[in-house]
C-alpha cells in the first residue's frame, strides 16, 4: 500500500502492523503513539523539538552512537 501526497491527518489507526515500512517526508506534529512497538527503528534527519518520551523501555536505544541508559545514568535519573 502506498500513500503519497495524502492529508492523513487526524486520522485514528489502531491495531495495525507497520513492520518494514518508510516514512519519508512525513508531518507528525503533535502525534501521539500509545502502546506502540518501534523496536529497530531507525530515526533520521528528524525534528524531535519538544518530544516527550514516557514510561518506555529504552534499553538498547542510542543517540548519535552513545546508549540512551548510559546518559541517563551519567546525570543520575
Amino acid at each position: 500500500m502506498e500513500f503519497v501526497a495524502e492529508d492523513l491527518s487526524d486520522s485514528h489507526v489502531q491495531d495495525v502492523n507497520f513492520s518494514g515500512s518508510r516514512f519519508m517526508d512525513v508531518n507528525l506534529t503533535k502525534t501521539s503513539f500509545n502502546d506502540a512497538n518501534f523496536s529497530h527503528a531507525e530515526l533520521e534527519d528528524v525534528n524531535l523539538t519538544n518530544v516527550s518520551i514516557k514510561n518506555d523501555n529504552l534499553s538498547g536505544m542510542t543517540i548519535n552512537g552513545i546508549l540512551v541508559t548510559e546518559m541517563l545514568a551519567a546525570v543520575g535519573k
